[in-house]
């Protein structure tokens, strides 16, 4: 519960010190074409429930060029914690956004290094291990042209050798 309150302060100071920078300058729009750019590639910090960290995670994501649309990638750090289980969680992805101004559907597909382990608090005894899990993500996006509030939720299926799983995620933060 700690590590959660940790996690939750932590994602608080990043969103602040960004939003003390100024914000994303929209530098043309283009009617014709509906193309947004801007003087920087859009970037978003932002914690998430579920989907490719699969638990909790915190994630930043980067637009490759200075448009709101088009291709990207996100990373981040997952944990997840109880009484005698932690898990922790690498989540990597290329994504895609197709829209314009500030509504996009995302798509998006990676890989996440997972590790795990368990205690038995009777017979002092651990187990760990790790592996690979690629996603899959199909969902909504809301990614202000001028910054601000952002917003993400869809659906993620998950492949861990031959299991799938689908999981749901929900994300939030700053868009910078």
């Amino acid at each position: 519960m700690k590590l959660i309150i940790l996690t939750l302060e932590c994602i608080m100071c990043v969103c602040t010190a960004f939003a003390q920078k100024d914000t994303i300058r929209l530098k043309k729009t283009d009617e014709e074409k509906r193309v947004i750019v801007t003087d920087r590639p859009p970037q978003a910090v932002y914690f998430q429930i579920g989907g490719s960290a699969p638990i909790l995670s915190v994630n930043y994501d980067r637009r490759f060029s200075k448009r709101l649309d088009g291709a990207g990638f996100a990373a981040g750090v997952g944990f997840w914690g109880g009484t005698g289980v932690a898990i922790i969680s690498v989540p990597a992805s290329l994504n895609y956004l197709f829209g314009r101004k500030s509504h996009f559907i995302e798509v998006a597909g990676g890989a996440t290094f997972i590790t795990g382990s368990a205690s038995d608090i009777f017979d002092d005894t651990k187990s760990t291990e790790s592996g690979i899990i690629y996603h899959l993500n199909t969902g909504y996006r809301y990614q202000p042209a001028t910054g601000g509030f952002f917003f993400r939720g869809g659906i993620s299926p998950l492949f861990y050798k031959k299991d799938y799983v689908t999981s749901y995620y929900i994300g939030f933060g700053h868009n910078f």
